[in-house]
């Protein structure tokens, strides 16, 4: 009985901040390119990461959106912001992490998509 108290307290514990970080994105700038363009144009890179707690297997949002859809969105809303015309999206990715506190995560299910390309002005 002491045993499973102790897990429960221990997945709770590692939940709980997971919750709090859900539904946060990150946009990360880089302007500096030495004096080079790209065949673009001058241009600037953005990466956007974006964490959120989905329900069954990452299926469905819960708190938070990290949808490749979304993740998008907050891309090119962050590259409006840096004065961009154009967006080049070089790279994607999401990743549904079920598999880290079974079986509280096949409910209950981190995910992270990140987004990374050029804002071309």
């Amino acid at each position: 009985m002491k045993t499973t108290i102790q897990k429960l307290s221990l997945t709770f514990a590692c939940l709980t901040p997971l919750i709090f970080m859900s539904g946060c994105a990150i946009t990360n700038h880089a302007r500096e390119f030495n004096g080079l363009t790209t065949p673009y144009g001058e241009a600037s890179h953005l990466n956007t990461s974006k964490y959120a707690l989905h329900i069954l297997f990452g299926t469905y949002p819960l708190i938070g959106d990290a949808s490749i859809e979304q993740t998008v969105a907050d891309f090119t809303l962050a590259a409006k912001k840096d004065g961009a015309s154009q967006v080049r999206i070089v790279q994607s990715d999401k990743m549904n992490w079920w598999f880290i506190f079974p079986p509280f995560s096949f409910l209950l299910t981190p995910v992270s998509t990140n987004v990374a390309g050029d804002a071309i002005r």
